[in-house]
């Protein structure tokens, strides 16, 4: 993102009406009272998130986590750093996503134990998307390196593990993955490659590509900001009342 991150974490980009991504993903938590407690892993400029969410914990069960190894690590290390929270059914959210409340409904409304990745299927795909492969409706890699022509979709960043030995298999996975040093520089999206690779199996659960929005690139704030122009006035109106 260049510039527009120089002051400001990515997760405090503004939408619109004033409304950051980080309160986006909030407003839509508060929809879904099924979820308990929110735990948020900070790095880059992490006191200016607190600052903006105190609001948020005040209503919220909210905890934050402090990643150190921020500038030196991807987002595995990230969800590392909260391996100690995967204790029940939880669901893994990027922080530049938006969303529409719905998607969360849908995972929470899954009745079935396992590991769920949410995806969406377009009629092409880019190079910088993190492309899937499937078989048989099971997820068999995800990877920006999957060759246009082979994806079957992509991957949302919005993931669902569920039941007590899903989690224990996953969180067991994130700590052996820590252990080897070639992973701390990867997306935690490898973790997925690794189950798959172990014939564990990680299911998917599809959303049309309109439902949500990732912010990688200057052109994906734009275009956030044109198509969920909607969505916002709504969540906006909900604070007004």
């Amino acid at each position: 993102m260049g510039d527009f991150t120089i002051n400001t974490p990515k997760c405090l980009m503004d939408l619109g009406n004033g409304m950051t991504v980080v309160e986006s993903q909030l407003e839509n938590i508060k929809l879904n009272p099924e979820i308990s407690e929110i735990v948020l892993v900070l790095g880059y400029l992490a006191e200016q998130v607190e600052s903006k969410i105190l609001k948020y914990m005040k209503e919220l069960n909210i905890k934050v986590i402090f990643n150190p190894f921020f500038d030196v690590s991807n987002n595995f290390i990230s969800l590392w750093m909260a391996r100690h929270e995967m204790t029940e059914d939880f669901i893994i959210l990027n922080g530049d996503n938006i969303f529409h409340e719905e998607v969360l409904k849908k995972l929470i409304n899954i009745s079935k134990d396992g590991i769920h990745l949410t995806i969406d299927k377009k009629e092409s795909y880019e190079h910088g998307d993190m492309k899937v492969l499937l078989n048989d409706g099971i997820v068999t890699k995800v990877s920006k390196e999957i060759d246009i022509g082979d994806a079957h979709g992509e991957s949302v960043g919005i993931i669902k593990v569920q039941g007590k030995v899903v989690v224990d298999k996953f969180r067991n996975t994130v700590e052996m993955m820590a252990r080897d040093f070639k992973y701390h520089n990867l997306f935690y999206l490898e973790i997925f490659n690794r189950l798959a690779d172990e014939g564990y199996p990680v299911n998917h659960i599809e959303i049309h590509p309109d439902d949500w929005g990732e912010i990688d690139f200057h052109g994906d704030l734009n275009s956030v900001k044109d198509n969920l122009d909607k969505f916002i006035s709504e969540k906006m109106k909900r604070w007004e009342r």
